[in-house]
């Protein structure tokens, strides 16, 4: 089954919770990817440590998550590496 994201449900610090076309509500932490390209100031998805920045996470047409500087991520990743938090919605 290919995973995408119907909603995001609420941000926090690094972490967005997103409802997911299972009905699932899931923890998406994006810290450690933050902290990585920081390190290496890659020029965008190092942007996205500034928590300002982040919060500007919008849904694209493909269910994933995306920021203006063009930065997203597959949602079938975020999926397979996020945490159930509600059980179905």
């Amino acid at each position: 089954m290919l995973h995408y994201i119907k909603k995001i449900v609420s941000v926090e610090n690094y972490t967005i919770y997103c409802l997911f076309n299972t009905g699932e509500v899931k923890a998406v932490d994006l810290t450690s990817i933050i902290e990585k390209y920081k390190k290496i100031n890659d020029g965008l998805v190092s942007q996205l440590s500034d928590p300002d920045y982040f919060r500007t996470v919008r849904l694209d047409s493909y269910g994933t998550l995306s920021w203006d500087n063009g930065v997203d991520f597959d949602p079938d990743n975020l999926y397979n590496m996020s945490e159930s938090k509600i059980e179905r919605f």
